[in-house]
């Protein structure tokens, strides 16, 4: 099977067609997205229905809110428990694939950075990194996949500098056990999923924020793994899509 992780941007607005068409030309089995709103998410969600992926499970964000949303082509169980702080709950979505033999927790990890004035503003960041944390050990004998935009990386490895907030916790999920599906499938490469913006829209410094961590028995089952950049360049998010194959 196929799953892909995209952060739309906003809910995608005006790029609905955009959207839809990248969409389309991955072919996915599944698709994550997050950023995902009200208003635009019905819209796209319609489509998508009228495609063939009729199963949807989302965090339900309300006017503007930015929330998540899993869009499949076969049934799916939601999980009933937010595994990470009530303030974060908009950020995470677990739901399990009968048909396939796993499941999977959609995040969209807080983001901040160091160049913040107050510590106490990456504090949700970290509490929404100790509770994944927390559920990484726990599932450690499952078939499951954390997937979507972690807003952290490595230092020097997926940022140029040293500015991610939570890069210890992010190392962490590796020294559990769990395989990063991109870099198991990628070693050697350097690829950037987001670009900061400077004064007057001048692109900025490469980040590499879009993962896909998988348990030590689903790992065996992950084929493939890589980034489509042509939708972050040719606007369609500011965001690459994150293409995954399951065996």
């Amino acid at each position: 099977m196929r799953i892909i992780s995209w952060n739309i941007q906003m809910g995608g607005g005006k790029r609905h067609r955009q959207i839809v068409d990248a969409v389309l030309s991955h072919d996915p089995d599944v698709m994550a997205l997050s950023e995902f709103r009200a208003n635009s998410g019905a819209r796209l969600s319609s489509v998508f229905a009228s495609n063939g992926w009729r199963y949807l499970q989302s965090t339900n964000p309300v006017g503007r809110e930015h929330g998540l949303c899993v869009i499949s082509r076969t049934p799916m169980v939601r999980g009933t428990r937010c595994v990470v702080p009530q303030e974060s709950c908009l950020r995470w979505l677990e739901v399990e694939f009968p048909e396939y033999g796993f499941g999977v927790g959609v995040v969209h990890i807080p983001c901040s950075t160091q160049k913040r004035k107050s510590r106490m503003q990456d504090e949700p960041k970290a509490r929404f990194w100790d509770a994944i944390l927390r559920s990484a050990e726990g599932r450690l004998d499952e078939r499951f996949l954390f997937i979507g935009d972690f807003n952290t990386g490595a230092h020097g490895v997926d940022e140029q500098g040293k500015t991610f907030v939570c890069a210890e916790h992010f190392a962490k999920l590796s020294s559990l056990r769990w395989t990063d599906a991109w870099r198991q499938h990628n070693p050697d490469t350097t690829e950037w999923t987001w670009y900061s913006r400077r004064k007057g829209g001048v692109r900025g410094n490469g980040f590499r924020l879009d993962h896909a961590f998988a348990t030590p028995t689903l790992k065996p089952r992950l084929s493939a793994c890589r980034y489509s950049h042509e939708e972050r360049e040719r606007g369609a998010s500011d965001h690459s899509v994150l293409v995954l194959d399951v065996e």
